[in-house]
């Protein structure tokens, strides 16, 4: 993974928008003093792939917020496997603030998103992307200096510390942990088992199944012996009830005869009265003749009345059919004028839809209002659609014409800043390069004032006849004695250097900002170019749609749609519901005379079915009344013979079928008096001389029941008995299948306990520590050989580092006798080897190793600087966090962090 670009607002000490080009970086340093943000842009880049800092987690992120500011966001653009991708981050005071954006660079330049899913869907993708957690991230790409030192130096007790928290071991004791609780249920599940067996399943044995089955088989012959008895019992009971339906239909014999004699004499009184009323059969014929002539002769007379009645109103209703048929067709006549009425308010129908589909309303009028044409108003409408758009083209242009001129003023300004400020370098470095003079001179002048004070002070030392203490001559003369002024020269010299640096730092500021101006002017000059390009092609543009646009369109669609809408008023407020109407009267009229018409032919034909129901009932009516009289006269005949009137031959009557019941009922009751008679003779010869006993039937059957029960008792009884051998069997399984479940769990617990011992810290865990510290000691060495010139390799002896001087003779020595600058180069091969480990087979694209330097001596610092200078050709990024100035002007490029009121910011200084 390699940065390009980081973009950071509103975060700790960047309150303003700051961006960081790594794109063209190799080797730089991040420079600048405490506390100006060099650390905070570290942060900056971690919390934007993972949302977490170094030093806050992923807890109390509202500290990273600028203060006084809403929220910050954080841009991070870095490239992987030969793939651009940017991740971002909002954060705000409030959680519904928050957001996280992941995008993919195209190879057509364009950006992909990549952040559904969620947060947590982005944080996994860009984590799967960068391949290395944040943890590792922040062990490979950006090193703790202080930690290897510690490492180099410390024991070997301490060494394993800490490369157990730098590689994250403390895996290896979650692995412990683990398996102990695997240990702990598996030991807790065998007793629970165990425990099982010796409560639920202790008496669950072969010999009490074997038991159980005996039990079994000896009511199963009890209930086959009580199975025989049932079965006689059951015999006896069937025998025994044939025998009782003989003797019971013996007694119904004899009450059927005994009933048979005592219906005899009515039977017989019954056959008297049916010879009777044969004697008055004939007559009875004639009585029925007579009566119904008489009320045919009455029915004719009412039907007469009744006919004649019906023919009146049939006539009344026949002249009243007319008159509405005539009223019906007079209203028929009127209805080609209510057609015609309907289709013109079809046309206004019509002409109302054609209005609104247009855009108008019945109220739209002008002046000059013109007669409709659809084809005109559609051309119309289509000319003022496009002068519209011509407008709001016009406007747009005059807004970004306004825009341009306030960017072309702000060119002009800052280029005119550009000049002043580049004349304002070169009159600093004029005064930079007096004021060295200046310096030099006074500096000069401070050490001629140092040697004649030091010549004044050591005057007092010489006596004219003695040797001089220095040159050991004999003193002739007293020299003169020299004046000095030593604290105004050292004075001038603080003045005049402090004056350089001022010069110097100006100079710095300048350069960067005038570099930094001069990119801007060159981006700037061109975005305005290509701004006022387009603003000119669309000019052209407009004024050429403007010229195909002629006339008032606008105003032509309004006087068309105000004609249109005169002929709508002109019709009505609802030409719709008004012909609805004229169409429902249309339609009542013809079903009217349609109506009236069937109501004539109607009563024609009542009238003429009433006339010929007259003249019948006429007819009828006179036939009727002979019949009558001569069925009158032979009944009289008929009684007259029998000596009877009609009274007495009408009680005497029968029914045929009276008459012969009676008869048959005499002829039956002889027939079963001898049939039952003959009966009752089987009967008792079936029975036989022995007697029926009902006590004994009684008897039998409650023996077959009480056998009957107990054979259900042991049938039970056997059931129960193959259900518990059943069961005993299921349990005796399951006994043997929780043993077994018992002796695995026990072995399984065998095994997890071995592992947890294994685990434990004095054990598998320093084998695991000693197997990375002997692949990093091997890195390392490699590493710390090729920035060293080939002078150093690392090893392990006795437990401590050691490291082997190829330059003289391979001599081994401890790490803790390597001066400072040897031992930072031991510690930054240690820290790369440890990067390389944790990255595993990922190609870092950038290293940042932050701090580590203010302890050098001018020495170390160079042997330092050769080191990262070799590390460059390796194809990393390199940065070096320090505020070490004179490291910072070994490398090729400074990023440079200042502070002030207004918030940090960056600038980019290259030599």
């Amino acid at each position: 993974m390699r940065p390009l670009r980081l973009e950071v607002q509103g975060f700790t000490a960047f309150r303003q928008f700051t961006e960081l080009d790594f794109a063209d970086l190799e080797l730089f340093a991040l420079v600048g003093p405490t506390g100006s943000g060099k650390s905070s842009l570290l942060d900056a880049m971690t919390f934007a792939l993972y949302g977490y800092t170094e030093r806050l987690g992923g807890s109390g992120l509202d500290a990273l917020i600028s203060q006084g500011e809403r929220g910050l966001s954080v841009g991070l653009t870095f490239e992987t496997g030969g793939v651009t991708y940017r991740a971002s981050r909002t954060k705000g005071r409030k959680q519904a603030e928050n957001e996280v954006r992941f995008e993919r660079k195209d190879t057509d330049g364009r950006w992909a998103n990549l952040s559904d899913g969620g947060v947590k869907g982005v944080n996994e993708r860009i984590q799967t992307v960068v391949g290395l957690t944040f943890k590792n991230f922040t062990r490979s790409v950006m090193l703790p200096q202080g930690e290897f030192a510690r490492l180099l130096h410390g024991s070997g007790k301490e060494r394993q510390a800490i490369l157990g928290e730098l590689t994250g071991l403390e895996h290896v004791a979650a692995m412990q942990r683990v398996a102990s609780e695997r240990a702990k249920e598996l030991k807790h599940r065998a007793g629970s088992l165990n425990s099982v067996l010796e409560n639920e399943y202790a008496g669950v044995t072969a010999e009490v199944i074997a038991d159980l089955r005996a039990e079994r088989e000896r009511t199963d012959a009890e209930a086959e012996g009580l199975r025989d008895r049932l079965e006689a019992l059951q015999n006896t009971l069937a025998r025994l009830r044939e025998t009782e339906k003989v003797w019971r239909a013996r007694e119904d014999t004899v009450r059927r005869i005994a009933a048979l004699d005592a219906r005899a004499a009515g039977v017989q009184a019954g056959a008297a009265r049916a010879v009777q009323a044969r004697r008055v059969a004939g007559v009875l014929p004639l009585l029925d003749a007579a009566e119904r002539a008489r009320i045919a002769a009455e029915r004719e007379a009412r039907a007469l009345a009744g006919a004649q009645g019906a023919a009146t109103g049939a006539a009344r209703a026949a002249e009243a059919a007319q008159t509405n048929l005539d009223a019906a067709q007079e209203a028929e006549a009127g209805i080609p004028e209510l057609e015609a009425r309907a289709d013109k308010l079809r046309e206004a129908e019509a002409d109302a839809a054609r209005l609104k589909r247009s855009g108008g309303t019945p109220q739209t009028t002008h002046p000059q209002p013109l007669e409709w044409d659809e084809d005109a108003f559609l051309v119309a409408r289509a000319g003022a659609e496009k002068a519209e758009r011509n407008r709001q083209e016009r406007v747009q242009i005059e807004a970004e014409r306004l825009g341009l001129n306030s960017a072309l003023a702000r060119f002009k300004a800052e280029e005119t800043a550009q000049a002043q400020e580049t004349a304002e370098m070169e009159r600093v470095r004029r005064e930079g390069t007096e004021a060295k003079a200046n310096l030099d001179a006074a500096q000069k002048a401070l050490e001629e004032a140092r040697l004649t004070s030091g010549l004044a002070s050591y005057r007092t030392h010489l006596h004219v006849g003695e040797d001089c203490p220095l040159c050991l001559q004999e003193v002739r003369a007293l020299p003169d004695a020299p004046q000095a002024d030593l604290s105004a020269a050292q004075d001038r010299v603080k003045v005049l250097s402090a004056t350089q640096d001022e010069r110097r730092n100006r100079f710095s500021d300048l350069r960067a900002a005038l570099k930094a101006r001069e990119t801007w002017l060159a981006d700037k000059e061109a975005e305005n170019r290509n701004w006022q390009e387009g603003l000119e092609a669309r000019e052209r543009d407009l004024r050429a749609a403007e010229a195909l646009v002629t006339g008032d369109p606008q105003t032509e669609a309004l006087r068309l749609l105000a004609g249109l809408a005169g002929r709508v008023r002109a019709a009505g407020a609802d030409p719709a519901g008004k012909r609805r109407q004229l169409l429902s009267d249309v339609t009542a009229i013809r079903r009217r005379v349609q109506e009236a018409g069937a109501a004539l032919s109607r009563a024609a034909g009542d009238l003429a079915a009433a006339n010929a129901t007259l003249a019948a009932a006429q007819s009828a009516s006179a036939g009727r009344e002979t019949d009558a009289t001569e069925a009158q006269a032979a009944l009289d005949t008929a009684l007259a013979a029998l000596k009877m009137d009609a009274a007495q031959a009408r009680a005497a009557a029968l029914p045929e079928a009276d008459i012969a019941a009676l008869e048959e009922a005499a002829r039956t009751q002889a027939a079963q008096r001898a049939q039952q008679a003959e009966a009752l003779a089987e009967l008792e010869r079936q029975l036989g001389a022995a007697p029926f006993d009902p006590a004994q039937l009684s008897q039998v059957g409650r023996d077959l029941t009480a056998t009957d029960a107990a054979l259900a008792a042991a049938r039970e009884r056997a059931g129960s008995l193959a259900e518990q051998e059943r069961a005993g069997r299921e349990r005796l399984s399951r006994k043997a299948e929780i043993e077994a479940q018992a002796a695995d769990a026990a072995r399984t617990f065998d095994t997890w306990q071995t592992l947890t011992n294994s685990l434990k810290a004095n054990e598998f865990q320093q084998f695991l520590l000693a197997e990375v510290e002997a692949q990093l000691l091997t890195r390392a060495g490699l590493l710390l050989h090729e920035i060293s010139d080939g002078r150093y390799r690392l090893a392990l002896a006795d437990g401590d580092y050691v490291v082997q001087d190829l330059w003289n003779a391979g001599e081994v020595r401890g790490v803790k006798t390597l001066s400072g600058g040897e031992t930072f180069l031991a510690s930054l091969s240690l820290a790369i080897a440890l990067s390389d480990y944790l990255a595993g087979n990922k190609i870092l694209g950038a290293l940042f190793l932050d701090e580590g330097f203010g302890t050098l001596d001018p020495q170390a610092l160079e042997a330092v600087a050769n080191a990262l200078e070799s590390l460059r050709t390796q194809g990393r990024m390199v940065g070096i966090v320090t505020h070490v100035e004179s490291l910072s002007e070994r490398l090729p490029s400074r990023l440079l962090v200042t502070k002030s009121v207004a918030g940090s910011s960056v600038q980019r200084l290259d030599l």
